[in-house]
């Protein structure tokens, strides 16, 4: 088969891609190439969802930015679209809650992200008292509340992303690559499992957290890995106020979902590699004695919850700073480009992304938000561009 543009990996950031390729009219043929067209052991289904403008980096601020207001204008952007899903973009807002050791951090991040326009509240522990009397930690000296953010349905996101490019004429193919052909300067063609070859001019690794390996296809090295994250859902059998999704300093988060909560704290001691059982080892009572304490800690009528079901999604997870890298990676290949390395943002930057991929597959450079601070540079010359104060 023969393409124009052929990208690896159909998942959220692939499909975004695709759907802006072929919205923009000027690619030619697309074709995707997803081994796994039910999605069961993909990142993007196992996400919390969570669409937030609590950055430190200006670059992430951007693309939150784009990306919420696209997420919220979703049904206009793709009314040309039949029987799509709903998203189900819940706009009720992050709250961001520090100590005393995090209040300058804070401070910092919320001025440069009311400076690019994101509503950032500031709000002491009395005013969240206030307005969230549910949170009783008396240690919260601070908060920062961006009351436009929220959160999507993310398999619905996926999908419809994937069946919007379907629509507007790219090819999904169901296989898996095993191979790639180059020559000195250019990638020719990829081999799949299934015998046959993808041959085109342009090609986009958007493989998550399976990046690495085709990376290494080329040459090139990318220092992305697997890195397991657990989420669990519970009731509470306190009636509690309309809450938004709150994280602390530790990394822990929880939202409303449905008639529960979902939320969980990164596990950040864990080696990185795919789990496939999260009910042995180092997981097997990881809600109960660390996510349960710490949400317990913040809401005290979480004390009486009942545990209904954790499962288990992988973070494609750039182990130099946290930050994706997007654009061309191989040292030997001119016409392959990437966007890897979310760490967990990538459901949220989505949009943007997909948009950035399309203008450096089309164009060769960034017209919309300048991104080049996210590319593989930093990673050669080992100067990671990290968020502060975020986890």
């Amino acid at each position: 088969m023969k393409c124009s543009i052929a990208i690896i990996g159909g998942g959220i950031i692939g499909s975004a891609a695709a759907y802006f390729l072929a919205r923009s009219g000027h690619a030619g043929s697309i074709a995707v190439i997803e081994p796994d067209p039910t999605y069961s052991v993909a990142t993007t289904p196992q996400g919390a969802g969570g669409v937030r403008q609590q950055f430190s980096l200006a670059e992430n601020i951007a693309m939150s930015k784009f990306s919420l207001d696209f997420y919220k204008s979703f049904d206009q952007h793709m009314s040309d679209i039949p029987n799509l899903p709903d998203i189900n973009f819940r706009e009720q807002g992050y709250l961001f809650v520090v100590t005393k050791d995090g209040e300058k951090t804070l401070r910092t991040n919320q001025a440069l992200q009311s400076s690019m326009g994101a509503n950032a509240e500031l709000i002491d522990y009395t005013e969240i008292r206030d307005r969230f009397p549910s949170i009783e930690r008396d240690d919260i000296v601070l908060g920062c509340h961006t009351p436009d953010d929220g959160w999507i349905d993310p398999n619905a996101g996926l999908w419809s992303f994937r069946k919007a490019a379907t629509y507007l004429g790219v090819t999904y193919i169901k296989a898996k690559v095993t191979g790639i052909n180059s020559d000195n300067t250019k990638i020719k063609s990829l081999k799949l499992d299934n015998g046959a070859s993808i041959l085109a001019d342009f090609f986009i690794n958007t493989a998550g957290p399976w990046v690495t390996s085709l990376a290494k296809l080329t040459g090139a090295d990318l220092p992305v890995v697997p890195m397991c994250r657990v989420q669990h859902f519970w009731k509470c059998t306190h009636i509690l106020e309309d809450l938004p999704l709150i994280k602390d300093e530790s990394g822990m988060f929880f939202r409303p979902e449905s008639d529960g909560f979902s939320g969980g704290r990164p596990s950040f001691d864990i080696n990185p590699g795919f789990v496939n059982d999260i009910y042995s080892g180092y997981f097997a009572n990881y809600f109960e004695d660390t996510v349960w304490p710490l949400i317990a800690a913040l809401v005290p009528k979480f004390e009486n919850l009942r545990l209904q079901r954790s499962w288990a999604g992988h973070y494609a997870q750039n182990i130099l700073d946290g930050n994706m890298i997007i654009g061309k990676y191989s040292p030997y290949h001119d016409n392959i480009i990437t966007a890897c390395g979310f760490s967990g943002h990538g459901i949220m930057h989505a949009p943007a992304v997909g948009r950035a991929l399309s203008e450096l597959t089309l164009t060769g450079r960034y017209q919309s938000l300048d991104l080049k601070r996210m590319e593989i540079t930093r990673v050669h010359e080992n100067e990671p561009y990290l968020e502060v104060g975020i986890k």
